[in-house]
């Protein structure tokens, strides 16, 4: 109930597939289907509740060298099939515990110093999947039970380790023609992407070098130029951003089309969406700043112009402060538009923020939390499949927490869930 208006079943879920259809990166970029104007009242953006999910999590460095270095990876997914959204992070599962989720989330460890990077279903059984990083070493894991209490690991590949050894860009997209989707990641030398095969168990699974010319930071899947194709859009720190097209058929060196700049920083993160109803996609970019401890980090929109191969796309700014190394993008009041979130990696009491969208690319920030933290994480989901979406993030200078922001906007689903508890 939002000031007594009740929002239609319907509704409610296209509201839920508008903003999660690209939080794992497999179908965004259907360009102007997705985001579509509705005559109704927005959800409002200033109800929600903070859980501390963990505050003991160990880092990469507790394991192996080098000893500063943390976990990059995040993803969500039901990997029990209960119905609820899971949490792998780091060599960590946290299952969810389902209601108003303010009780225990039973952590399980892996068992091994891996990053667990995404989360897919691999063979078609009942039990939850993962990618993990230990680069070189690329890993798929797998639960021996429907619990996740467990689990087995088998080495899928490699790719060239990076500067922080792990890689900071990885998504999931239908790149190539098949059933399950392809796993892209970003290396020292470029992105790569494994094709799943028909026995994963048994085999090393095919790799392709698609692109060059990009860093091992932030990457994002969307179809750029319309072509039915999904593309890969990324940086290479502050000279250029750029996206690459798709040549659909499982090509190595893919073509590159730079669109602009966030020269003198380092692009960050990055998210393909059409941000102002046009039908086309563009995309959004958060800026690294390091050691960070300077407000000087920007976020951009880059509005593609009528030739997505064009030089110079428009460059739109929202806010310059703390190093913003997260971000998603996603319909967090229900409008239909396409939403920013981001939150500042440092500074004296960080910001959490939303970026509400009227539609055209014009943008309003809301500020929903402050004093945590935030690295390669605010990823947008509806953890208790209420209709609205809540933020799940992982942090670097404290590295021990796993956040997570219950959006109460929409109170329905949630009683029912804590009652069939």
């Amino acid at each position: 109930m939002i000031h007594g208006y009740r929002i239609p079943r319907t509704f409610r879920w296209l509201t839920l597939v508008v903003g999660l259809v690209g939080w794992n990166g497999t179908i965004p970029g259907a360009n102007a289907a997705e985001n579509v104007s509705l005559p109704v009242t927005p959800l409002p953006l200033d109800r929600w509740t903070y859980l501390l999910v963990d505050d003991n999590r160990g880092k990469w460095g507790d394991f192996a060298k080098p000893k500063w270095l943390r976990y990059f990876g995040l993803a969500i997914r039901d990997l029990t099939g209960d119905g609820r959204e899971d949490i792998v992070s780091g060599r960590y599962f946290y299952r969810n515990p389902g209601g108003d989720m303010t009780g225990p989330w039973p952590r399980v460890d892996f068992g091994r110093n891996v990053d667990a990077i995404l989360c897919l279903d691999v063979d078609g059984d009942d039990r939850g999947d993962v990618i993990a990083q230990a680069l070189p070493g690329i890993y798929w894991l797998e639960a021996k039970d429907r619990e996740g209490r467990s689990w087995s690991c088998v080495k899928i590949g490699e790719v060239p380790e990076t500067d922080h050894v792990n890689s900071q860009g990885f998504a999931l997209g239908q790149l190539v023609p098949g059933k399950r989707p392809e796993i892209v990641i970003a290396a020292s030398d470029g992105i790569y992407y494994f094709e799943i095969p028909d026995h994963p168990e048994k085999t090393e699974w095919p790799r392709n070098h698609a692109i060059t010319g990009a860093c091992d930071e932030g990457l994002d899947l969307a179809d750029v130029d319309g072509d039915g194709w999904l593309d890969v859009v990324a940086g290479n720190g502050e000279e250029y951003v750029a996206w690459w097209k798709n040549p659909a058929h499982g090509e190595e060196n893919w073509p590159r089309f730079i669109f602009g700049t966030t020269s003198p920083h380092p692009a960050d993160r990055l998210k393909a969406r059409d941000m102002n109803g046009d039908g086309k996609i563009d995309v959004v970019v958060s800026e690294e700043r390091y050691p960070g401890k300077e407000p000087d980090a920007n976020l951009w929109w880059f509005e593609q112009p009528e030739n997505p191969r064009s030089k110079n796309w428009p460059r739109h700014h929202l806010i310059t402060e703390y190093s913003l190394n997260n971000l998603d993008v996603a319909d967090f009041d229900g409008d239909g538009h396409y939403d920013i979130v981001t939150c500042e990696h440092k500074g004296p009491d960080p910001k959490l923020q939303i970026f509400r969208n009227n539609g055209q690319g014009s943008f309003t920030p809301y500020v929903i939390d402050h004093g945590k933290e935030s690295h390669l994480g605010t990823q947008a989901v509806d953890l208790d499949h209420d209709g609205d979406l809540d933020l799940v993030s992982i942090a670097w200078d404290n590295w021990q927490n796993l956040h997570v922001w219950r959006n109460d906007a929409i109170t329905e689903g949630r009683a029912t869930a804590v009652q069939r508890e």
